[in-house]
């Protein structure tokens, strides 16, 4: 039963989330540095963003799952997330749940 509640709550977090393109410029296995795309929400917080991917669904375009090693500098990718923004510099999301690779 607890684990039922459990994923009710990330199912509502994911449900409530946003998400953004952006730029990869740094690829460490454990965070993606990215620059949000132009016209997003997210780049009038911050110009650079450190997103930790921790357990982050990793998929390409078509849904297929896809390794940190697979997402490269200079590609694009959709970050899903739900919470803040932490403004630091660069800023920081923690909540990520989910990245697409775009291209």
């Amino acid at each position: 039963m607890v684990f039922t509640l459990a994923a009710g709550c990330a199912d509502r977090e994911r449900a409530d989330g946003a998400s953004f393109e952006a730029e990869v410029l740094e690829n460490n296995r454990t965070a993606l540095l990215v620059k949000p795309a132009e016209g997003s929400a997210e780049l009038g917080s911050a110009d650079k963003i450190v997103v930790f991917t921790g357990d982050a669904d990793l998929v390409n375009a078509g849904g297929t799952k896809i390794t940190m090693d697979d997402i490269k500098v200079g590609g694009s990718v959709q970050i899903f997330y739900s919470g803040g923004i932490a403004e630091s510099y660069p800023a920081q999301i923690n909540g990520c749940y989910k990245v697409v690779l775009l291209d």
